[in-house]
């Protein structure tokens, strides 16, 4: 039999259109999509140190570790070395960065070797972060005083670890020069003739004037030109002032560290425009009283007294001294003591005109006082502060002739401003 090979390529070709015909009529599979956790991904930030940081001898320069992207990030690890010829670091006043928020639950533990001028510094947060760039955290730099004008010095960031390595640092610092590391150039200061000046003090008589015995020394002040970033630091005096001077006009910040022996009045950031030919004063910082667990008879004795002495003086920078030694194992004994102080005050209420003034004036100040009178030898005055502290804890008071005498001593006390 004889095929025409015509035919047979016709019929093959008819075949092939069904085929393709089939193909396209049959149904098409949908793509299942499926949802990756975000702690599952593998993601990628970038950490440095700005190298465009600038600050004069003997100023303080605030040194920030930067993040492009803080998603997912709760924890971090950073290491970094530095000069210690040209710069100090304090590991207490390393500080938690911009991408935490100002009301979140961030720890900071850090230790400084200041013989080998290196840093290790652990941050921590309950909760992961959201996208969000910034610093992760802040380190004040004190650079020393004879530092070279126009030299520069490097922080080199030799480590950094986020989330226990579950999210990944590219570039990875490594130690010795690379991209991630910072650079501090010294300039010249910008020296003017004005000055600010101002006192730290507590309003035991709420009259907002700056009285004796109100001084409140030691305290920690820092000053900082918001055009330049650069920071000055002291400390308040004995008469609780504190100034600082050869300013250049300029915009400024002013931040005290709170003292923590005292009722906090809520203000510690004050802002100022330095005008050339001006002099600020009264640029005050005020507190609300010595708590009541730091209220000791020791303030009553005759080596102390009178308010507003020397040794008065002395004996509040040791009150301070000892509050900022325990602040961390006193805070929840403090607001307990705060809270019975509110309390005492309430249950005052019933009693005379003028306990009531006096205890209404004591609770604001941070009394009553530590009862010290087994151990302490204290004066008449002493006594009477101590008759003082029942009045204002809402306990009778003496009967007989003594209620008179009793009385006029509450009125001394607050009068002259004892805490």
């Amino acid at each position: 039999m004889c095929v025409d090979a015509s035919e047979v390529s016709l019929s093959e070709t008819s075949k092939q259109q069904e085929r393709l015909w089939q193909a396209l009529m049959k149904p098409s599979r949908s793509r299942r999509l499926s949802v990756e956790s975000l702690e599952g991904r593998r993601l990628l930030a970038a950490v440095n140190i700005p190298d465009d940081l600038t600050s004069a001898p003997d100023a303080i320069v605030s040194v920030p570790v930067n993040i492009d992207s803080a998603t997912g990030v709760r924890a971090a690890e950073i290491r970094l070395s530095y000069d210690t010829s040209v710069l100090d670091l304090d590991a207490d006043d390393i500080d938690f960065g911009s991408i935490w928020g100002a009301g979140s639950d961030t720890q900071v533990t850090a230790n400084v070797d200041d013989a080998a001028g290196t840093v290790v510094i652990f941050v921590s947060a309950s909760s992961a972060l959201t996208d969000v760039s910034g610093s992760l955290v802040e380190l004040p730099f004190s650079v020393a005083s004879n530092a070279v004008v126009d030299s520069t010095t490097v922080l080199d960031l030799t480590q950094v670890t986020l989330n226990e390595g579950q999210i990944s640092v590219d570039p990875a610092p490594v130690s010795g020069s690379d991209s991630t590391d910072g650079l501090i150039t010294i300039t010249a200061a910008a020296t003017g003739d004005d000055s600010i000046s101002g006192f730290v003090y507590a309003d035991a008589n709420n009259d907002n004037v700056v009285g004796t015995g109100e001084a409140i020394p030691g305290v920690t002040v820092t000053l900082t030109n918001t055009s330049t970033g650069a920071e000055f630091q002291t400390t308040t005096d004995a008469d609780g002032s504190y100034e600082f001077t050869d300013l250049a006009p300029g915009e400024y910040e002013i931040v005290q560290s709170q003292p923590v022996a005292y009722l906090d009045s809520g203000v510690n950031e004050l802002t100022v425009t330095l005008v050339e030919g001006t002099a600020p004063e009264d640029q005050n910082f005020r507190e609300l009283g010595l708590l009541p667990q730091y209220i000791f008879n020791r303030l009553h004795t005759n080596t102390v007294m009178p308010v507003g002495s020397d040794n008065w003086n002395d004996a509040i920078s040791e009150i301070n001294t000892f509050a900022e030694s325990t602040n961390s194992s006193s805070a929840t004994s403090s607001a307990a003591a705060s809270s019975s102080v509110v309390a005492a005050s309430t249950s005052s209420a019933s009693g005379t005109e003028a306990t009531t003034t006096a205890t209404s004036d004591s609770t604001a100040s941070g009394e009553p006082l530590m009862d010290e009178s087994t151990t302490s030898p204290v004066t008449s005055t002493a006594s009477s502060v101590a008759t003082a502290q029942t009045a204002a804890m809402g306990t009778p008071v003496g009967s007989g002739d003594d209620d008179s005498d009793d009385t006029a001593a509450v009125d001394e006390v607050f009068a002259n401003n004892l805490f």
